[in-house]
């Protein structure tokens, strides 16, 4: 089930009141449009009907994707603890059994995306965070004056692309290749951590390194 409510928003540049659609929990399969927004960038856009100003509204949220049995909480970092706890109790609140669902917590807009597009490909995030730090190790030694902060996955014409956001635009394609053979080269590994781990992203890729 999805839910959605109209709030006024009030734009950041010239003070003009407008209606927003905020998401509190959005189903992919129920809602294919609003999914496909989310998946191209735009669900949290916001344009000024008045003068033109372009932002994106934050909030928290949950997206389910049923396909690929799939939740992504949305949450910020001072909710992370509330919100374990709440995932923790859906499936006892709502009396169905989801064993087969990987939940996911993330703390940010482009995360939420990232996650919402690996699932929508099919391919296991796990193994997508160990490329991601992978790529960044070796791009913050190749250009450390970049200062890179963050690196998020996406798709684009079939290709697997890394954007690393820091002080200067850069990008890398990943081969289908790579994440073939590092999804073969851990398997067992992962196999054996399981997929029950709802902070998926480069600390939990240095960890599940570490312990190798």
């Amino acid at each position: 089930m999805s839910m959605k409510c109209k709030e006024t928003v009030t734009c950041p540049e010239c003070g003009q009141e407008q209606d927003f659609i905020v998401w509190h929990s959005l189903n992919g399969d129920l809602n294919p449009e609003a999914k496909q927004q989310l998946l191209d960038g735009k669900l949290f856009h916001f344009e000024c009907s008045n003068c033109g100003h372009r932002s994106n509204v934050d909030y928290g949220m949950l997206y389910h994707d049923m396909t690929n049995q799939v939740m992504v909480y949305f949450a910020d970092e001072d909710s992370v603890a509330e919100t374990l706890t709440t995932m923790n109790d859906t499936e006892n609140k709502i009396g169905i059994p989801m064993p087969e669902y990987r939940k996911r917590v993330v703390t940010d807009q482009n995360a939420l995306r990232e996650k919402a597009i690996i699932f929508n490909q099919k391919l296991d995030d796990r193994v997508i965070e160990i490329i991601k730090l992978i790529y960044y190790s070796n791009a913050s030694k190749q250009v450390p004056d970049a200062n890179i902060n963050a690196v998020y996955f996406l798709v684009a014409d079939g290709k697997y692309i890394l954007q690393f956001i820091g002080e200067k635009s850069l990008s890398a394609e990943v081969p289908v290749e790579m994440y073939e053979k590092i999804k073969s080269d851990f398997a067992e590994r992962l196999e054996k951590a399981g997929d029950k781990d709802a902070l998926v992203d480069l600390h939990w890729a240095s960890e599940f390194l570490r312990c190798e």
